[in-house]
């Protein structure tokens, strides 16, 4: 075969999805304040369709403690506050995390831990599957030039905390900006977590975001899954609400 058409395969090959320079942090950073610049608060039921008891004690506290109830009201509203409501038998739940704060509150009981200096053991509107420009908050963000993730119109990073060792890789849809999987890694690189996000919808045609989410142990076993339903947008939620 002649150099020539060496060259010109080459050349084709390159210029296919799989060989496409992946998108610059700049750029993607400019795609999402654009895509969520209409996104203001939402409400939502989540459903827990599926749970592994067995499998959930292998998994932090952050991502088993929805499987306690069977339903609960979600309710966010950006950049960081987030609020779940549920029951448990007779006895109300509400959960908060607003201003560095959680905040638990059962019967008389009322718990607040101040995460303000340890911004990685509180929940944000990536763990719904919702990216934000909260994204690039307390941590670094890095483009990885992963060409199975380009193939399959991903976008992967890999997201590093100011503060301690864990590192996040996660896969977000390159068309429409919604968070498809993320993993939870030690500094070894060992796996902690894998949560897998899909059935995604345009939620009152300001936000992206999954309607399916399924979450993974370490080993592989399948903890439980929930569903999100009856979404509402821009509802003006209060600040109170977060309180």
């Amino acid at each position: 075969m002649s150099k020539l058409i060496c060259a010109l395969i080459a050349v084709t090959v390159c210029a296919s999805a799989a060989c496409a320079a992946p998108i610059t942090e700049q750029d993607l950073k400019a795609r999402i304040e654009s895509a969520t610049k209409s996104f203001a608060d939402l409400t939502t039921t989540v459903t827990v369709k599926e749970k592994n008891k067995a499998a959930l004690t292998k998994v932090e506290e952050n991502y088993a403690r929805l499987y306690e109830f069977r339903s609960a009201t979600l309710s966010l509203k950006v950049p960081d506050k987030i609020r779940i409501d549920s029951k448990l038998g007779m006895v109300k739940f509400e959960y908060i995390i607003s201003g560095g704060k959680k905040i638990f509150r059962a019967s008389k009981v009322k718990k607040i831990d101040d995460y303000s200096a340890d911004p990685a053991k509180l929940q944000t509107p990536l763990d719904l599957g919702i990216v934000t420009p909260q994204l690039w908050v307390n941590r670094k963000v890095e483009v990885l030039d992963d060409p199975e993730a380009q193939a399959n119109g991903e976008i992967k990073l890999k997201l590093t905390w100011f503060k301690g060792d864990m590192y996040n890789l996660i896969w977000i849809d390159a068309a429409n900006l919604w968070l498809k999987r993320f993993e939870k890694h030690d500094s070894a690189g060992n796996l902690k977590v894998r949560v897998v996000y899909s059935n995604p919808v345009n939620a009152g045609g300001v936000i992206w975001m999954p309607t399916r989410v399924e979450l993974y142990a370490s080993d592989g076993a399948k903890a439980g899954s929930t569903e999100l339903t009856d979404i509402k947008t821009n509802t003006n939620l209060p600040d109170s609400l977060f309180n």
